[in-house]
């Protein structure tokens, strides 16, 4: 069971995991640990078995079943392509790295597996509310939140960031996993504003359909996981001799709001022998004064400084330890606490300071820590980000014991490039993009995967007013917009499975009203809209009130009958705002069997929702879908026609049976289909484009499409009817295909349009 640090309120794992902080604003703990059984055999566990052992130590109430789920759904080869973790040894000190996962930062350890131990959560307790994810970062956990929920699909995510507060990197790191359902907001003020800010609308939130919980590691949920790094870390310095038994080694941790460094506590409590805790600062030196004196003192100057994640005076998770401190006086910690909203400061007293005596604490200037980057580079060959850079700093100055020290490395050094190249005197460029290409040829550190695809990502800062996000999270606001890109579907012999989105939008507006209105759509008939066709649908499959609405079509960059998924942008559009009007209570995956519903089959409704080259088809009700990698060196042009063909007359067309020479011609060349898009081979395309069932009889329908698609494979193009038709996709490995002019053929004039792949399908404003 846990118990609250400031009162007797005592809940499950599961329990604490959905409320996140007590009733009365405290935090959760275990009442009791068990220790682990630190065998040989147990020194020889992979990360995952390691993960399994601890969280059934914590995890009270959680089957074997539901934690094996949850392991395996986080840690996979997506979330850490080559590794969970690495350690660097040098002499007496070793680097433990944490920034092998999606986002760089040891925040993925736990944020990867967070999603999965809520919904397992909520399932245990009966919970069928929505989820809303809201969370206060200085940096990284923004990222790792966002990168984590986004993949889930089962949340809404507000992340608040403090404007000019994080690195450019940081920030393009959380906007690029930003969608519909994930959002990240950048708040005037700085990491304490935003932490407070957080609190308030936990202690006042009364959405009783909306479960309110948080990615910070006042939950436990995001704490425990944090445990299992440390024992995994021990186990690999057993096993590879680093450390012998019975002895002991110390930890330094880069701290801001003293999560890492008390799951490491915790992992002492459960076995691991950690003799000496020190607790690494930047000049926001709150915690290193804190346990010099014990007196914690937030009435200070707050710095902005080049380790902006730690740039923090108010420690959350220090009052886990405290708590301990008392002997669990909860009476004692919420006197110390309301000492700290009222005075800005509490003094514990010397018995308590006692119990912290395995604490100790250090602090580094910036111009300290990037000192500490390049003496390591230039004396470990080993590159590191300020963050840690500030733990080495402060290792370096303490009094030594002899033992070996794990420092605990949080995040990549590409992260941090202006830090970086100042500390290896390199030549400052006002382009972090440019810099991070420097450190790397300069060091042969490759850049990651996770850095590269941010490199030339431009997606704005969002400045949000705090009454603005009150809104927001209150489901106040019942306006939206939101773009929906083309899609071309039936690609070659992939007839209704796969197809590919491009950053071509229709764009609409809804707004909550007392009657359903449409604007903008011409002479069509009001009945016949097919957005608000689809807006009403979800309302009737929910059996929840209707909100009438106000639908008006903003931009039309994809026309009717164009053969470029138009009905698909329509369909997406109004499932997508009936969900939003809903308060986002359905997950992607049903949505996705809605808008199937109502179109008939996912070929274009899954690229245009998802983004990217998709695959699709219906199991049942269920719409299994997978997106898969497109070769970036290929080339995408649209050929549009001015005359239209009807949908109605293009499905016609097609026999209802075929021979089994041309369904094994297809089949034979379908299962070359992804492997075409990845590897960009435009012959390969060429053969996939072959396909015997629906283009041929499809063709004849389009003036001038046999004589277009005959130009177009003369110059190098593999060519296919986009969708239904008239339009078809041309794809290839060199760009010009719009200066083929090809004017007018058979009486239609033809144009050629560049088509960028959209990677992340619509978008909700």
């Amino acid at each position: 069971m846990y118990i609250s640090t400031r009162s007797g309120e005592r809940l499950t794992a599961s329990q604490a995991i959905l409320k996140g902080l007590s009733s009365d604003g405290g935090l959760f703990l275990p009442e009791s640990i068990e220790k682990l059984n630190l065998t040989p055999d147990f020194f020889e566990k992979n990360y995952c078995e390691v993960a399994k052992a601890v969280f059934k130590i914590f995890l009270d109430d959680f089957t074997e079943e539901e934690i094996d789920f949850a392991i395996s759904s986080a840690y996979d080869k997506i979330n850490f392509r080559e590794r969970f973790v690495g350690i660097k040894h040098f002499d007496k000190v070793s680097f433990l790295e944490l920034f092998h996962g999606p986002t760089l930062a040891f925040k993925d350890m736990a944020l990867t597996i967070l999603p999965f131990l809520i919904d397992v959560s909520k399932k245990k307790n009966g919970v069928d509310k929505k989820s809303l994810i809201l969370v206060a970062t200085s940096g990284d956990t923004g990222g790792a939140a966002l990168s984590s929920f986004i993949k889930s699909g089962k949340f809404d995510t507000v992340v608040l960031y403090p404007d000019g507060g994080v690195s450019e990197i940081q920030e393009k790191q959380m906007l690029y996993y930003t969608d519909d359902r994930t959002k990240a907001f950048a708040v005037k003020g700085n990491f304490d504003d935003c932490q407070t800010f957080v609190k308030e609308i936990f202690s006042r939130y009364n959405q009783k359909d909306v479960l309110l919980s948080s990615a910070n590691s006042i939950n436990i949920g995001r704490l425990i996981p944090q445990v299992i790094y440390y024992v995994y870390s021990y186990c690999q310095m057993r096993k590879t001799g680093k450390l012998k038994d019975g002895e002991k080694f110390n930890v330094c941790v880069p701290t801001g709001n003293f999560g890492d460094i008390f799951a490491g506590y915790l992992a002492r409590e459960i076995g691991v022998p950690i003799e000496k805790f020190i607790c690494a600062s930047n000049k926001n030196n709150v915690l290193t004064d804190f346990f010099k004196t014990g007196l914690y003192d937030k009435n200070r100057e707050f710095y902005k400084s080049n380790s902006p994640a730690m740039d923090i005076l108010v420690s959350s998770n220090l009052e886990r330890l405290v708590y301990l401190a008392t002997g669990r006086n909860g009476a004692k910690v919420a006197e110390y606490m309301q000492d700290l909203s009222k005075t800005g400061k509490y003094q514990i007293s010397d018995s308590e300071r006692e119990f912290l005596k395995d604490f100790d604490g250090g602090c580094s200037t910036e111009e300290e820590t990037i000192k500490a980057i390049g003496k390591c580079y230039k004396e470990l060959n080993y590159l590191i980000d300020p963050h840690t850079a500030v733990a080495y700093d402060v290792y370096n100055k303490i009094e030594k014991n002899g033992l070996q020290t794990l420092i605990v490395s949080t995040a990549s050094p590409y992260k941090f490039p202006f830090t970086v190249t100042k500390a290896l005197s390199l030549t400052e460029k006002a382009s972090e993009v440019e810099l991070i290409k420097d450190i790397s040829a300069y060091t042969g550190v490759p850049v990651p995967f996770g850095i590269k695809k941010l490199m030339y990502s431009k997606k704005p800062t969002v400045l949000k007013t705090k009454e603005q996000i009150e809104s927001i999270v209150n489901y106040e606001n019942l306006k939206v917009e939101i773009s929906v890109p083309c899609s071309s579907a039936n690609l070659g012999v992939a007839f209704d499975g796969a197809g590919v989105s491009f950053a071509l939008y229709n764009t609409f507006g809804f707004e909550a009203s007392d009657c359903d209105q449409v604007e903008g759509f011409g002479g069509k008939n009001f009945d016949n809209n097919l957005v608000l066709k689809a807006y009403k649908k979800l309302f009737e499959l929910s059996g929840k009130e209707y909100v009438p609405v106000k639908i008006t079509l903003k931009k039309c960059s994809v026309p009717s009958s164009s053969g470029l998924g138009s009905s698909a942008t329509c369909i997406v559009a109004g499932v997508m705002a009936a969900n939003y009007m809903l308060k986002n209570i359905y997950d992607r995956d049903y949505l996705l069997s809605v808008m199937t519903m109502i179109e008939g089959h996912p070929d274009n409704l899954a690229p245009a929702f998802l983004g990217g080259l998709t695959f699709s088809y219906l199991n049942g009700e269920k719409v299994i879908s997978r997106k898969v990698e497109i070769n970036k060196n290929l080339k995408f042009y649209a050929i549009i026609p001015s005359a239209t063909t009807s949908t109605k007359s293009a499905r016609e067309i097609i026999p209802e049976t075929c021979s089994v020479k041309d369904a094994v011609h297809n089949l034979s060349r379908a299962l070359n289909l992804e492997h075409a898009f990845k590897v960009g081979d435009v012959k390969l395309i060429k053969d996939v484009f072959d396909d015997k069932l629906h283009q041929p009889y499809r063709f004849p329908l389009i003036s001038g499409g046999e004589k277009v698609k005959a130009i177009l494979e003369e110059n190098g193009y593999a060519v296919a009817i986009s969708g239904a038709g008239p339009s078809l996709l041309a794809v290839g490995n060199k760009s010009g295909a719009e200066k083929l002019n090809l004017g007018v053929i058979d009486g239609v004039k033809w144009k050629v349009k560049f088509l960028k792949v959209c990677d992340k399908g619509a978008l909700l404003r």
